[in-house]
């Protein structure tokens, strides 16, 4: 059986990775770019992002739920990954050649950009990432791309001097997500053997491919949208002041993503075997754990907002602050719509409910993007992704709530959000006191101090109540130290 803790262990690790390394470029880009620099990033990166979005289809999620369910079959799983991987194939090649009609007939700007932008089809062509998850053997996933990550860091800095580099900046990112993918092709061998597969194995593939897919096109209008109507409603700079304060906010969420990827396809396999307790028991342990997480990280952004983002992208991003405290709520709510997603929806085969909830979240998003861009830039972009994510977490609740009892989740929530509330503005506090500290030891003296204060709290509350929560944590803690102590004794 594979361990769902080693799992966990690694992707966590990796997205931590994934994290600290676009902690460590932005302000060097915010600084060497600047704004505007970075907004035609965002922008160009957008335009992409849709010719990407129906070249993929739905095809990470269902094919991570479809290896899931067969992979005791080695027949079946040969047979499902080459018909599903043909149907990649075919649609990637329709809108790659989508792309370079729209190269060569609409866009007017920046038209180098945009053609780099378009390695990210390439990438959408040699993805098989999927078949990894579903198999739940995230260990080549994860090795592959933190090496990748690592080398692209160094070139970024080596390479990337000022904002004539962008061009080279595009080429570096993308080339590299294009080998960490290559690199994955090596170990196809070992799981399966190959076989050209016929168009009626491929044609089943694609209506529930599409059902999946749906949700992942209504999303990108209210997180793809929100970059490319700024830059048509407004202009790069505001662009640029959204990406950075995006991206500020959202990177922690990589985080918590790993986690439903690990989890998906361990969920499908419980529900598979029609082990439904043991599927409810784990979606209550993981509504609890990004509750505690996912309010920790983004109060905590906030609290330190006012001093960390001067600091760390340097004059002239003061509006990114506003844009911070706004996006905190949207990454608290994403966070619980990536769980009853991939957790609940996604594994049950509720597609249509998934679809109907985040359409109804980019219908919100898109009217208030054009009622409010012209007159208030990135800050109106933010407004409507708020509204959008919130209508659309509470339509996907209505169906949760049908299969499992929220309340001791609500009311979790409800205690760790004060938790937060006191985190915050004892952080706060902090922050206005003058000292003759340097700007980098105060903000790490707000974190610190932000992160005892949060953590005694929750200590107490799980001590008190005799939550099972802090026991999840040591468990977790221990197997990570007992593994990284296996792997001393191996060297």
């Amino acid at each position: 059986m594979v361990s769902v803790k080693k799992n966990l262990i690694l992707q966590t690790c990796y997205q931590i990775l994934s994290v600290c390394l676009p902690l460590i470029t932005a302000p060097y880009l915010a600084r060497v770019l600047g704004a505007e620099a970075l907004g035609v990033f965002s922008y160009t990166s957008s335009v992409v992002g849709y010719f990407t979005l129906f070249a993929i289809l739905g095809t990470v999620n269902y094919g991570t739920r479809t290896i899931a369910s067969i992979r005791e079959d080695n027949n079946l799983l040969s047979q499902n990954f080459c018909s599903i991987y043909a149907l990649q194939i075919l649609s990637t090649g329709i809108f790659t050649l989508a792309y370079i009609f729209y190269l060569i007939f609409f866009c007017q700007d920046n038209k180098i950009i945009a053609a780099l932008q378009g390695f990210a089809l390439i990438n959408c062509m040699v993805d098989i990432s999927w078949l990894f998850f579903g198999l739940e053997n995230f260990t080549i996933t994860v090795t592959r791309n933190a090496v990748v990550k690592l080398i692209t860091l160094i070139l970024i800095f080596c390479l990337v001097k000022n904002s004539s580099d962008l061009w080279l900046y595009v080429f570096i990112i993308l080339i590299g997500t294009i080998v960490s993918q290559l690199v994955l092709w090596l170990n196809i061998p070992k799981y399966f053997y190959f076989k050209i597969p016929k168009w009626r194995e491929i044609k089943k593939h694609i209506k529930p491919n599409l059902i999946l897919f749906f949700p992942l096109l209504a999303i990108s209008v209210y997180h793809l949208m929100d970059k490319t109507m700024l830059g048509l409603l407004s202009n790069y700079e505001q662009t640029g002041f959204y990406y950075n304060a995006d991206k500020l906010v959202n990177i922690p969420l990589t985080i918590l993503s790993g986690i439903g990827t690990v989890l998906l396809p361990r969920m499908t396999s419980l529900l598979q075997n029609k082990k439904f307790e043991n599927a409810n028991v784990l979606l209550f342990q993981t509504f609890g754990f990004i509750s505690v997480i996912s309010i920790a990280m983004g109060i905590g952004i906030a609290a330190v907002a006012k001093d960390f983002v001067p600091f760390f992208f340097g004059n002239g991003y003061e509006s990114c602050i506003l844009l911070t405290y706004f996006f905190v709520p949207i990454f608290i709510i994403k966070s619980f719509t990536l769980i009853t997603s991939t957790q609940f929806l996604i594994p049950r085969h509720k597609e249509k409910n998934l679809t109907n909830s985040i359409l109804l979240g980019a219908i919100c998003n898109v009217i208030c993007n054009i009622l409010l861009i012209p007159s208030y830039g990135a800050l109106g972009a933010v407004i409507g992704t708020l509204v959008a994510e919130l209508v659309a977490c509470i339509w996907q609740f209505r169906f949760v709530v049908k299969d499992i009892n929220l309340k001791n989740i609500f009311i979790q929530t409800s205690v760790y959000l004060l938790f937060g509330i006191v985190m915050f503005f004892s952080v706060y506090h902090i922050s206005r006191i003058e000292y003759t500290l340097p700007i980098w030891i105060l903000i790490l003296l707000e974190i610190f101090i932000g992160g005892i204060i949060y953590s005694a709290l929750c200590i107490i509350y799980w001590k008190t109540t005799k939550n099972p929560m802090l026991e999840y944590i040591f468990s977790f803690i221990c197997d990570i130290k007992n593994r990284l102590y296996k792997h001393k004794i191996n060297c």
